[in-house]
């Protein structure tokens, strides 16, 4: 039977990756899929859409064409309908679509992504909450606090949309130079477990950054988070911080606390945050895992 499938749209995700999006479209309409596409407008219009959607019921598989940013949008917005979630990878890291079977060996295919899209194979993920600013935000991947926030912040976008990962380059030499005056970041459990850590990452999944590898002690499709508390102030201490991640070894340098169940509560007004890849500013945010999955068509 057909499905009624619906890819919203990011037209600045990627760039350049239009073409890529609708080779897969085109092969899940020969596929049978009767498809429709949304672009969005701007910053939370995918939450809006994939709310909409998911509120009528006129769709059977919401599919995210965009980064790991646009697919926590779309699965803020259809979180609880029980609609499928698909993605087509067109993002600069794609951390969600290696975790999810989309890019293997991390390279991106329109036949293997649609391939995935049909299959009708589900993996549960479950996402967690931050509260922050005042409101309450749903991630996906990670929280980082720090100095991946800071190095999210000085990415210049225009330099991202032309040369892509590159664009990391100065701003990690910017963030690695700010480090010297950055201050500590104050954590504490819910059940009054507390430190402190120099850059910290909460997470549900194992890459991160692309094909890094974060953490192994962390799945997609089971509840609770991964915290990685990372020491040792300054420059130097960061740099070895992104070389034992290039290593797949950064859980080995970190502090590491599992938050099952409960919250964590962790920065200040001076502490930079990022979610799922998106700088979203400073202050302190409680991190909250979530107990219902969201079902995403993967490669099981």
């Amino acid at each position: 039977m057909a499905e009624r499938v619906v890819v919203i749209k990011n037209p600045v995700s990627g760039g350049g990756k239009g073409p890529f999006i609708s080779a897969v479209t085109e092969r899940l309409l020969r596929g049978g899929q009767a498809v429709r596409i949304v672009p969005t407008e701007g910053p939370g219009h995918a939450v809006e859409i994939a709310r909409g959607l998911a509120e009528t019921g006129d769709v059977d598989v919401i599919v995210a064409a965009g980064g790991d940013g646009t697919i926590r949008e779309v699965a803020q917005g259809a979180f609880g309908a029980g609609v499928a979630l698909g993605l087509i990878p067109a993002g600069t890291a794609n951390v969600l679509a290696r975790e999810l079977g989309y890019m293997p060996r991390g390279r991106i295919s329109a036949r293997h992504v649609s391939d995935v899209l049909l299959s009708r194979s589900l993996m549960d993920l479950y996402p967690f909450d931050v509260n922050f600013g005042g409101a309450n935000h749903m991630g996906v991947c990670w929280l980082g606090a720090g100095f991946d926030a800071r190095v999210l912040e000085y990415v210049c976008p225009a330099l991202k949309a032309r040369v892509g990962r590159m664009s990391f380059v100065p701003a990690t030499l910017k963030a690695l130079w700010r480090e010297r005056t950055a201050n500590d970041i104050n954590w504490v459990t819910d059940d009054n477990d507390a430190g402190q850590a120099c850059w910290a990452v909460v997470a549900n999944m194992q890459r991160y950054a692309g094909p890094f590898i974060l953490t192994r002690q962390t799945r997609v499709n089971r509840p609770g988070l991964t915290c990685l508390m990372m020491g040792g102030k300054g420059p130097l201490a960061r740099a070895a911080d992104q070389i034992a991640l290039l290593f797949g070894r950064l859980d080995r340098r970190a502090d590491i606390r599992q938050l099952d169940n409960g919250s964590l509560s962790l920065g200040g007004e001076d502490t930079p945050l990022q979610l799922d890849g998106d700088f979203i500013g400073y202050g302190g945010a409680t991190v909250t895992p979530r107990q219902v999955p969201i079902a995403f068509r993967a490669h099981v």
